[in-house]
């Protein structure tokens, strides 16, 4: 590379911290946390903008090469060592793939990484499934359902925060929510999906009248309302399988019809 780097851009053996394979005088591959904040650091100053392409192209290696969701959730990462960045969300002069580096954060020349916290424990995990009904607040799918639209999959559970961390959100209760991973990822921003009110409202604007209410009232209260019934299906959702056959029996006795299974 032809550009002049400081010492500090520099791993022990001579490389420069981007481009390691393995963390200095282990076997370990090196992370892309890492990487990305000492190219960054060494290679934008504050103001200057950069995409995830520019991220892939400067850090290759077989494992990043075509994971552009990884590089997305390593920047986020980033934010809780101090960095800060902006998007075309927060600044309008952005292209829908750029980012402007606010503020540099923690960097390998600096030293070992700063620990930081983020470990939601299993009993407040526990709490917050249980307030939010095991459902995700946001699209209201349930752990091991399928998406009813593209992207095709299964969905999982994770706890998000409703306040991000990297602008101050806690760890309290009251800002944790239940999120499905799909959700909780940042893939609307490289998936070029609808973002603007104007798009979103061109779909709205088709519903049924009744629909209208029901949107009006789930983004008044801030989530999905389920029905009674919905919060039973739920409820059985969560019954071991032997338990869940004998209540599907129950219930064809009950309404004298057989259900074949999918």
């Amino acid at each position: 590379m032809s550009q002049n780097f400081p010492a500090e851009a520099y791993a022990p053996n001579g490389v420069l911290w981007w481009l390691l394979e393995y963390a200095p005088d282990t076997k370990r591959r090196y992370g892309a946390e890492p990487k990305i904040a000492a190219w960054l650091h060494f290679n934008k100053d504050v103001g200057e903008t950069f995409t995830l392409r520019e991220l892939r192209i400067a850090i290759p290696t077989d494992e990043l090469a075509n994971s552009q969701e990884h590089f997305n959730r390593r920047l986020r990462e980033l934010r809780k060592l101090g960095w800060q960045f902006r998007s075309s969300h927060e600044d309008a002069t952005l292209r829908q793939d750029e980012y402007r580096l606010a503020v540099k954060g923690w960097h390998p020349g600096d030293g070992p990484r700063p620990k930081t916290s983020g470990k939601i424990s299993g009993a407040l995990r526990r709490r917050v499934l249980e307030r939010d009904g095991h459902r995700c607040v946001i699209c209201g799918v349930a752990n091991g359902e399928p998406y009813p639209d593209p992207p095709q999959g299964t969905a999982v559970m994770s706890i998000g925060h409703r306040i991000p961390q990297e602008f101050g959100g806690t760890d309290d209760i009251d800002n944790l929510q239940v999120e499905c991973k799909r959700c909780n990822e940042p893939v609307r921003e490289e998936a070029g999906l609808p973002e603007t009110l104007d798009e979103v409202y061109a779909q709205i604007k088709g519903l049924k009248r009744t629909e209208k209410s029901t949107m009006l009232q789930w983004l008044r209260s801030g989530r999905r309302t389920r029905s009674k019934l919905d919060v039973l299906y739920d409820r059985a959702r969560r019954l071991n399988p032997a338990e869940r056959e004998q209540l599907a029996a129950r219930l064809e006795t009950a309404t004298n019809q057989q259900v074949a299974e999918p």
